[in-house]
């Protein structure tokens, strides 16, 4: 896997076969077929490793002692973290592996099961502010992970060019919890000072 990364990081998923990656990683194209079923197999695995762990992370938040602020605060810090270290391992699924995921079959299933350990992790944390009245609960947690979780993701792909103090997590985690209808004012945020 980490000669696939190595190799997927550099170049289009069209340009890389199997026997590279062999060559790369220094084992016979046989080794590999021991552990994926192919060259996408290979790929989804390479970019979603250590996804679970991050789940587990995104878990350990909801007891975690800290107000909901700083809660919510470090998981937006812990999803960040990991999609932007394997950022052009996401941005190949998003383009090229796109047509994979899109076509119905087991890499599809696969990701929406990933997807859903993670929108359930987050949503755990949520329902936590739910229960202290962080948040209001006029919203499934479930659905508030979604709005979450979409927040991240158009601050990373979305708004790259702009100034990271309006995309940083803490920004995001503020704009979650007190929208837009106006500043955020320090008596009423839930957010640690920075």
């Amino acid at each position: 896997m980490q000669a696939a990364e190595q190799l997927f990081r550099t170049r289009q998923f069209h340009e890389i076969a199997l026997d590279e990656v062999a060559r790369v990683a220094d084992v016979g194209k046989g080794t590999i077929y021991l552990y994926f079923s192919d060259k996408e197999d290979l790929f989804f695995q390479t970019a979603v490793s250590g996804y679970d762990e991050m789940c587990r992370l995104l878990l350990k938040n909801v007891a975690n002692g800290l107000t909901f602020g700083e809660t919510l605060l470090q998981t937006c810090t812990t999803i960040s973290d990991f999609f932007r270290r394997r950022r052009p391992l996401f941005r190949m699924i998003l383009s090229e592996g796109a047509r994979a995921l899109e076509s119905g079959g087991g890499l599809r299933k696969r990701w929406l099961e990933h997807r859903k350990s993670m929108r359930e992790a987050v949503a755990a944390i949520i329902a936590r502010g739910i229960a202290s009245g962080d948040v209001r609960s006029g919203l499934p947690a479930e659905v508030l992970a979604e709005y979450l979780l979409g927040m991240l993701r158009t601050r990373a792909w979305e708004l790259e060019d702009q100034p990271e103090t309006v995309r940083s997590d803490a920004s995001i985690a503020d704009l979650f919890i007190h929208g837009v209808a106006g500043p955020a004012a320090p008596e009423r945020s839930a957010l640690p000072k920075s």
